[in-house]
C-alpha cells in the first residue's frame, strides 16, 4: 500500500514574552506530511501431509516533513536534549532532525579575495592549543549546525512458522536501518578512557609514539604520544619544545611536529578534552543505528488427543519462548543497545549510560476445558 497523511495542529509549548507573565502557552499549530510504502507477502512454499511452513514477508519505509509549524517560526526545538545535542523539528526537513553547537569547526582553505579553494586540508577539523597540557583538540563550530536525522531508511519483518505433525516452531526477525543515534556511553567511555578505542596510542605497546621532552619545565620520558588530526586555526600561537613561541596557523599537526613546532600529545590529554562536557565535540559519538534482530523462537508442542482425553480435557499444549535474544547485526560500537533509548519521548534517539540488553524466556502450559 502506498500512503500520504498530513498530522496538522501539534501541540506545541512555545515561548512568551516575559511581559505577558508567563514563559510558554501550549497551541496548537504545525502540519506534518507523512509519505511511504508497506509491503507484506504471504505464502506456504511447502505443504505436505506432515509439515508445512508458512512465510511472512513485510518492509516499510516513511518518510516525513515539516510543512510548517506556526506563523513566524520555521523551527522548534523538541526537548530530546542529548549532551548538547538536540532535536528538532525544522520546515521543509524531517521531525526528527539532530542539531548541535558543539561539532567541530571544519577547516576551508581561501585566496587572497576570501574566497573558497581546493585544498588537501579542506573539511579538517580546526584545532585549538592548550598550553598547560601541550596538546591539541578540535574546536566547536559554535553555531547550529544539522549532525543526523533520528529517521530509519527502512523497517523489515520476517516470520516463520514450520509445523511438523504436533510440533511447532515459529522464527521471527526483525530488522531497522538508518536513523541516527547518540551515544553519551561511548563520549564518555572514550574521555575516561574506558572503551577500547581509547586503546590505541595509549603505550608503545599499542601504538603510542615515544620521545623524551624538551620543554625546559618537563624532560620526561613517554610513550603516550599521538598527532591529532586537523588544522591548526590561523593565527594559532604554540610554545615551541626548545623555548619561544612559533606560529602554526594553517598548519596540520603533522606539518607542525615535523618542523619541531610541537611535541607529540598525550593520548589521555587529548581524549579528556575531546570527550569533556567543556570542550568536547559531537564528532566521533553519533553513530548509525541498524539492526537486524533474532525476535522471538517459539516451540511449541501439541499433546496428543489420547493424553489430554484421559484429564476431562479438550485440548493441552506446552510451549516456551525465547524474546529478543541476540542481535544478528549491529551497526553500534561494542555492540552497544540498540534499544536502550533513555525516554518514551518519539523525538529521543539516544543513551546516556551502558544499558545491558535483555532477554525473556517464557514457558506456557495452556489447558482447554
Amino acid at each position: 500500500s502506498l500512503y500520504q497523511d498530513n498530522t496538522r495542529n501539534q501541540l506545541l509549548d512555545i515561548t512568551t514574552p516575559v511581559e505577558s507573565g508567563v514563559n510558554t502557552i501550549f497551541i496548537n499549530a504545525g502540519n506534518i506530511r507523512n509519505r511511504g510504502i508497506e509491503i507484506a507477502v504471504d505464502a506456504t512454499p511447502v505443504r505436505s501431509k506432515s509439515f508445512s511452513w508458512n512465510t511472512a514477508l513485510n518492509y516499510a519505509v516513511n518518510r516525513n516533513m515539516i510543512v510548517e509549524l506556526y506563523p513566524g517560526r520555521t523551527e522548534f526545538n523538541l526537548g530530546a536534549n542529548i549532551g548538547e545535542i538536540s532535536t528538532w523539528a525544522v520546515v521543509g526537513k524531517s521531525y526528527g532532525t539532530l542539531r548541535t553547537t558543539i561539532h567541530s569547526t571544519a577547516f576551508q582553505a581561501t585566496d587572497a579575495n576570501g574566497k573558497p579553494v581546493d585544498d588537501p586540508r579542506n573539511g579538517l577539523p580546526i584545532l585549538q592549543w592548550r598550553s598547560d597540557s601541550r596538546t591539541a583538540f578540535p574546536n566547536r563550530s559554535n553555531v547550529w549546525q544539522d549532525v543526523g536525522d533520528i529517521n530509519a531508511r527502512f523497517r523489515a519483518g520476517w516470520d516463520n512458522t514450520f509445523n511438523y505433525r504436533n510440533l511447532s516452531l515459529n522464527v521471527l526477525l526483525d530488522a531497522k536501518i538508518g536513523g541516527d543515534f547518540v551515544s553519551l556511553g561511548y563520549r564518555y567511555g572514550t574521555h575516561t578512557g574506558v572503551l577500547p578505542n581509547s586503546l590505541q596510542g595509549r603505550d608503545a605497546e599499542h601504538g603510542g609514539i615515544q620521545w623524551t621532552s624538551q620543554y625546559a619545565n618537563d624532560g620526561g620520558t613517554y610513550d603516550d604520544g599521538i598527532i591529532p588530526v586537523g588544522v591548526f586555526a590561523p593565527g594559532q600561537i604554540v610554545e615551541k619544545p626548545g623555548g619561544g613561541t612559533a606560529d602554526v596557523g594553517g598548519m596540520t599537526y603533522q606539518e607542525a611536529y615535523d618542523k619541531g613546532l610541537v611535541e607529540p600529545s598525550h593520548l589521555p590529554q587529548f581524549f579528556y578534552r575531546y570527550g569533556s562536557s567543556s570542550t568536547g565535540v559531537a564528532d566521533f559519538w553519533i553513530f548509525k543505528n541498524s539492526w537486524v534482530s533474532l525476535r522471538q523462537v517459539a516451540l511449541s508442542y501439541r499433546i496428543p488427543a489420547k493424553v489430554y482425553e484421559r484429564l476431562k480435557l479438550n485440548s493441552l499444549s506446552v510451549s516456551v519462548v525465547g524474546r529478543d535474544l541476540l542481535y544478528l547485526y549491529n551497526s553500534l560500537p561494542y555492540n552497544f543497545n540498540p534499544a536502550s533509548n533513555n525516554s518514551n519521548n518519539t523525538a529521543y534517539s539516544g543513551e546516556e549510560g551502558f544499558l545491558p540488553m535483555m532477554r525473556s524466556f517464557i514457558f506456557t502450559l495452556r489447558a482447554g476445558f
